[in-house]
């Protein structure tokens, strides 16, 4: 009687840990071409840098605490607590590193 839950368990605790939000360094950038900044003065680009830089370092703080979330959530009550509230940011924050990486390239190449 002791081991009815054994299968239970081994199926469903996978199950639960691949549901949890990643580290932020784990996510990676969207791909965005530079030439949608083309455009832009150098600047304007370094200034558009610094704010995409600021929202990439917020996303990151909140990718980070939403994986520390499921991860407390997941070993307390066996529920990835942060996930399930919309905690994960990491299609934003993909997109974001995507941004400041295009952005990088404008400056690099054209200014």
């Amino acid at each position: 009687m002791r081991y009815v839950f054994l299968p239970f368990i081994a199926i469903i605790l996978p199950l639960l840990a691949t549901s949890c939000a990643s580290r932020a360094s784990a996510v990676a950038p969207v791909a965005v071409a530079s030439s949608d900044y083309q455009d832009l003065s150098c600047d304007e680009a370094r200034a558009l840098l610094g704010s995409k830089r600021d929202i990439e370092n917020a996303l990151t703080r909140q990718q980070n605490n939403a994986a520390l979330g499921d991860a407390a959530g997941v070993v307390l009550v066996l529920i990835p607590i942060g996930s399930l509230f919309g905690a994960d940011k990491s299609g934003e924050l993909a997109i974001a590193k995507g941004e400041v990486d295009a952005l990088e390239r404008r400056i690099t190449v054209g200014c």
